[in-house]
């Protein structure tokens, strides 16, 4: 009588997902929660809280109509960018920091996100950023075209250094999350440049 349940038992015994059932609950218990964290880190002069009270409103989202998303092959991210005027938006997904320049545009496009609000399997978090190399790919795509950086750098800058988010001279794009993993102690800033461009900036 107990055949069937035995044999449904068996067949539902998948070790990966059990493993990573195991590992995001283990994870997510040494994770400090989430209004502890917005309290210690999120202060009023990080990168990510540095727009003032009411400096930006944005009367249309023209990244989210062009339905605009980030991917970064080699370390497995991908997912929608996001226009908001506060850094809640990292919530929803990765973040086009309202004073920054659009992709394509000459200047400093500047994308926010979070490192361990989502983990993998999820594609749209910055948690494998770490793992990226100078010399990779990192593509902007919309409906109307596709621009691909190049990493020319990578660094660790102090949760207040607002001089990744400062306007430049080249193409660039600049990404931003919380670092070492599992802190938020720094910020992991990967600097790249437009590849049409590279050669000229």
């Amino acid at each position: 009588p107990k055949y069937n349940d035995i044999l449904i038992t068996i067949k539902n015994f998948d070790p990966y997902r059990i493993s990573q059932e195991k590992s995001i609950s283990l994870l997510t218990a040494i994770a400090p929660p989430r209004d502890r964290y917005a309290e210690l880190v999120l202060g009023a002069t990080s990168i990510e809280e540095s727009l003032q009270e009411n400096q930006i409103v944005l009367d249309m989202k023209l990244l989210e109509e062009l339905q605009t998303k980030i991917t970064i092959k080699d370390i497995n991210v991908e997912g929608q960018i996001f226009q908001g005027e506060s850094s809640k938006t990292m919530d929803n997904g990765f973040w086009h920091f309202p004073i920054s320049k659009f992709p394509g545009e000459k200047g400093n496009v500047v994308i926010i996100g979070h490192r361990y609000l989502n983990l993998p399997p999820a594609k749209n978090t910055f948690y494998n950023l770490d793992k990226v190399k100078i010399g990779d790919h990192i593509d902007i795509t919309h409906t109307e075209g596709e621009f691909t950086y190049i990493v020319v750098e990578i660094k660790e800058v102090e949760p207040n250094d607002m001089t990744v988010i400062e306007q430049s001279d080249d193409y660039r794009l600049t990404l931003i999350t919380c670092t070492p993993l599992w802190t938020s102690e720094k910020r992991l800033a990967v600097i790249a440049k437009l590849d049409k461009l590279y050669k000229k900036v």
